[in-house]
Parts: structure tokens; C-alpha cells; sequence
């Protein structure tokens, strides 16, 4: 007997800008939905919870913003401020990731396959029993985890041919959290 498998919402980005983009993520409620053709539009799955969003392209800044739960999967780059003070959920990005990635972070879990930039892990923070957990599969910008309080930060630098993963600056001002450097 064939499986009862609900299809997957798919939204073509092309033409549609970031409220467009959402208004459809919301309307599809707790289903899995795809989203082609992504190409810079900002804001996308900004205060998502339980929901599963795959991108294909390229999403703009703020990716993920404020998420309370969902997962969002993207297959390409992200722009910057990727999941800026999100509360909880997971972001997996199968690139790289611009400037201020885990902006404020204070619960959930983000990892990027290749480099971010500068200033990831700005102002992380544990808030509650929220424990932020950002991964870096390749090397990050000046500044990684500056003004951290909480959380953690793992730079694997896999695939560089520079023994530092990290620029400089790593850790200014930080009073709490861990980032660990391989």
C-alpha cells in the first residue's frame, strides 16, 4: 500500500518578494515547504516555530530571525545576520554564511558547512535552559564570539590551508560561553 505522504508546499521565489515569501511559509501551517529560486530576499522564516523550510539559492539577510522552533535547511549561501537572536530551533547551511551569523542567539543550534564572516556569534548568549550552539565547518571573519556571554561556538577550519580558523579579535570582549577552535 503506497505511503500517505503530504506533499511538500513549493513556492517559486523568483518573482516574490520577503512578505510574499512568508505569507506563503505561514499559509502552508505545519507542512514542510520548499522554496526555489531564492535569490537575496530578506527576512525569510523570521519568527517561524515548527515548521521544516528548505531553501534552494541564495537567502538574504536575516534568515531565520527570532525562530521559536523551526528548522530551516539551505542548499546554497545565506547573507548576513543568519538566525539574529533566534530563540531556539536549527538552521543548516550547506555554503557559507556572511557577517554577524548567531547575532544575539540565545537557544538553538546553527551550522554551516563552509566559512562565515565577520563578527559570528556577536552577543550570544544562553538565555533559561536555552544553550545556543553555532558550528562552523570551515573558518570564520575578525571578532567570532565578541561580546559572548553564552553559548557555544565551534570553528573546525576544514578544508583551510591556514592552521588558524579565525581571524582577529577572536573573542573581544567575551564574558561567558566557549568557543573552541580545532
Amino acid at each position: 500500500m503506497p505511503e500517505n505522504k503530504e506533499a511538500n508546499m513549493v513556492i517559486q521565489a523568483e518573482l516574490l518578494d520577503f512578505q510574499a515569501i512568508n505569507e506563503a511559509i505561514r499559509s502552508a501551517g505545519n507542512s514542510p515547504v520548499e522554496i526555489h529560486g531564492c535569490c537575496g530576499q530578506r527576512y525569510i522564516g523570521d519568527g517561524l516555530a515548527d515548521q521544516q523550510v528548505e531553501i534552494f539559492g541564495t537567502p538574504g539577510n536575516a534568515l531565520g530571525a527570532y525562530l521559536n522552533g523551526g528548522t530551516i535547511l539551505v542548499h546554497g549561501n545565506a547573507q548576513d545576520a543568519v538566525g539574529d537572536t533566534m530563540n531556539e530551533g536549527l538552521i543548516c547551511i550547506d555554503g557559507l554564511s556572511g557577517d554577524a551569523t548567531g547575532y544575539s542567539m540565545r537557544g538553538g543550534s546553527i551550522f554551516v558547512h563552509g566559512n562565515v564572516g565577520y563578527r559570528a556569534g556577536i552577543h550570544m548568549k544562553e538565555y533559561g535552559e536555552q544553550k545556543p550552539l553555532l558550528v562552523v565547518g570551515g573558518t570564520a571573519g575578525s571578532f567570532l564570539g565578541e561580546y559572548q556571554s553564552g553559548g557555544t561556538i565551534l570553528v573546525l577550519g576544514l578544508h583551510s590551508k591556514d592552521p588558524v580558523p579565525v581571524n582577529n579579535f577572536c573573542g573581544m570582549g567575551m564574558y561567558g560561553g566557549r568557543i573552541y577552535l580545532r
